[in-house]
């Protein structure tokens, strides 16, 4: 009974899942019938379901880095609500102070640095609590995340260490040393993994591909 309980209850939220991508559930397949198949299901519709949060948290963060100064379209408790802090209260009030700080931030005009910034609040959201919480570890998240994005134009480059740098302050609630400010510096200037620009050109190309299967 409590298996059959439980593979009904994960079929009831792959069904959702779907629903939210849009995908039709005409043809779905039964509840798993074994335990081996309920794992793999339950395994599959973790991965897609920590992705859909991951866009949605992205998605929120762009919006509030492109919005003027306490006009952002998106509240700080819906942002703490998908962030893997947010049962943990010391995590999600750090979190909460990042993207308050954000949001109170005037609008940024530079794509380029938008997405830095971006990135860099989407870390700190985005990481595990005991992450957030320590501020080593959170610092590192925050330049790690931006060393990952592509290089920003020479001439805009000092705003978005500088803009990295404030949210480093506001997560750690400390002053940003100079060496930390160097490692800011060496992470937004870093260049890209080529092969991954590749991986993720060609995945984007199919995403838009793939997206006609889903709205047809």
């Amino acid at each position: 009974m409590r298996f059959e309980e439980l593979a009904l209850r994960l079929d009831v939220l792959g069904r959702k899942v779907a629903a939210l991508q849009g995908i039709s559930t005409d043809n779905w397949a039964p509840p798993a019938p074994t335990l081996e198949k309920l794992e793999a299901r339950l395994t599959a519709t973790e991965l897609l379901v920590d992705y859909l949060v991951s866009e949605k948290t992205q998605e929120q963060v762009a919006a509030i880095v492109a919005a003027p100064a306490d006009d952002a379209p998106v509240a700080v408790e819906a942002v703490v609500a998908l962030s893997a802090s947010v049962a943990v209260p010391e995590a999600a009030d750090i979190v909460a102070d990042v993207v308050t700080a954000q949001i109170e931030a005037v609008a940024v005009d530079n794509s380029e640095v938008a997405a830095i910034i971006a990135a860099a609040v989407a870390a700190v959201v985005t990481a595990d609590p005991e992450v957030v919480v320590d501020t080593v570890a959170i610092t590192a998240a925050i330049t790690e995340a931006v060393a990952e994005m592509p290089a920003p134009a020479p001439e805009v480059a000092a705003e978005a260490a500088a803009a990295v740098a404030e949210i480093i302050a506001a997560a750690t609630g400390e002053v940003v040393t100079a060496e930390v400010h160097e490692e800011i510096a060496t992470a937004v200037a870093a260049e890209t993994d080529p092969a991954l620009d590749a991986i993720e050109d060609r995945l984007n190309a199919l995403e838009a591909r793939a997206e006609i299967l889903f709205t047809n």
